[in-house]
């Protein structure tokens, strides 16, 4: 039986964002668009609100026809690319890089909450050429690095593929110095190509900064419906980590945001001899696999249909599907995983998640090694906008703990750089 979830009785509740498009950009979307916060980093207001109003004149209802909802992105996202090609003609990289970043917030949007149709899956692929376009001129560049996927199963459609990551590195170091290192575990929706944000925080405070993304979601080739899949993908990663002169092996630690957090604190057990640390920000490991769980969250916090768009991540048919053995199979209370020992782990959320029930982040508390954990009374998914600098804080002194493998050259930390951020996805 499921617990008496901490959000209130096992009841469906209905968001009013949910009821159209237009709904959803005035409830929810706008807000976050005004403050330049997830999905809208490096966004322009004027930009989405003209995308919006086209459905101001041709509403779109549930259950949405996700063509009809991502086409009137493209006009706009195109013309913002070709002013960022004129000012990189005219070598004004700057402006350059603020325009094709603004492309692909657009194109980000219109691929929301994941791509399933063909128009969908071009936005992300413009995206993903958009943003590094971009992100290559920022100070210090971000840039795509491919990984081998090593320790790929063989004979399955993981082999011969590789893992996409972005990379970011303090551009003010001595010559060979070796960065303690955050590996960010990007979410459902929020994956490497939203790290332009979270890499300044790792940068402010001397990190080096990875990204990567989740079975299931953006170009990650691990099969999202074998629940080892993940051990051998962070092989893979955590392996090429190691073997980068840029990277302190012995202060490299693992942050994973929503969804990821699922991962964050799998990898933690898994992985707990590599990483000298794990966040586990706003993830589930058990309960949000119930079937009932699956149910009631499909309409409230989340902008979309989250079960469905859950169901779809870890390569389920439809929620029903789902709903029949997720638990079982990928859940890290019946696997063992949450008994065994583990690397530092802080576990922290809002109480009032509506994503991932908070009795998932307490849980992993109740069960192997000692735990790390914060839990916000009166917030939601993910703890924010307060979680940010208690995490970049626990993350300072967790690396300060620990002797660096080589003489290192850091910045102090800037904190308060966190405290305008609200969400890195979901």
């Amino acid at each position: 039986m499921p617990p008496p979830y901490h959000i209130g009785v096992p009841s469906a509740k209905h968001g009013e964002h949910h009821k159209s498009i237009s709904a959803l950009w005035e409830l929810k979307w706008k807000k976050r668009a005004s403050l330049g916060i997830y999905p809208f980093m490096e966004g322009k207001l004027q930009d989405l609100e003209e995308v919006f109003a086209h459905f101001d004149k041709n509403p779109l209802k549930p259950p949405y026809d996700f063509v009809r909802y991502a086409e009137p992105f493209f006009p706009v996202a195109e013309r913002l690319e070709t002013q960022a090609a004129e000012a990189e003609a005219h070598g004004n990289m700057a402006k350059a890089s603020d325009l094709y970043l603004r492309a692909a917030c657009v194109y980000r949007t219109a691929r929301q909450p994941a791509p399933s149709c063909d128009t969908q899956r071009l936005a992300w692929q413009r995206q993903r050429i958009a943003f590094y376009n971009g992100a290559q001129y920022l100070d210090p560049p971000l840039k795509e690095h491919l990984i081998v996927h090593t320790h790929a199963k063989p004979f399955t459609r993981e082999m011969y593929t590789t893992i996409p990551v972005s990379v970011r590195i303090p551009s003010n170091a001595a010559p060979r110095t070796k960065f303690p290192t955050i590996l960010t575990i990007y979410g459902l929706d929020g994956h490497r190509l939203e790290h332009t944000m979270p890499s300044t925080h790792h940068i402010a405070n001397g990190w080096a900064s990875v990204a990567v993304e989740i079975p299931g979601t953006g170009d990650c080739p691990a099969d999202p419906n074998d629940p080892t899949s993940p051990e051998r993908l962070w092989s893979s990663v955590l392996d090429w980590m190691r073997e980068q002169s840029w990277i302190d092996s012995n202060r490299i630690a693992a942050w994973g945001v929503s969804c990821g957090g699922y991962y964050a604190m799998r990898i933690a057990h898994t992985h707990k001899d590599v990483l000298a640390g794990v966040v586990a920000q706003g993830g589930g490991c058990h309960h949000m696999f119930d079937p009932e769980w699956l149910e009631i969250t499909r309409f409230m916090e989340y902008p979309f249909d989250l079960s469905q768009v859950l169901a779809t991540k870890f390569g389920y048919p439809d929620i029903e599907a789902m709903k029949l053995d997720s638990r079982r199979r990928f859940s890290l209370l019946e696997n063992g995983i949450l008994d065994q020992p583990s690397t530092r782990l802080l576990c922290i959320n809002g109480m009032f998640d509506e994503l991932c029930p908070i009795e998932d982040s307490m849980l992993p508390t109740q069960h192997g090694s000692i735990k790390d954990a914060r839990f916000y009374p009166d917030l939601k998914h993910m703890g924010e906008p307060v979680a940010r600098k208690d995490i970049l804080e626990w993350l300072n002194k967790l690396f300060k703990s620990l002797e660096a493998s080589s003489p290192q050259i850091l910045n102090e930390p800037y904190a308060e750089s966190a405290l305008q951020a609200i969400g890195y996805g979901y």
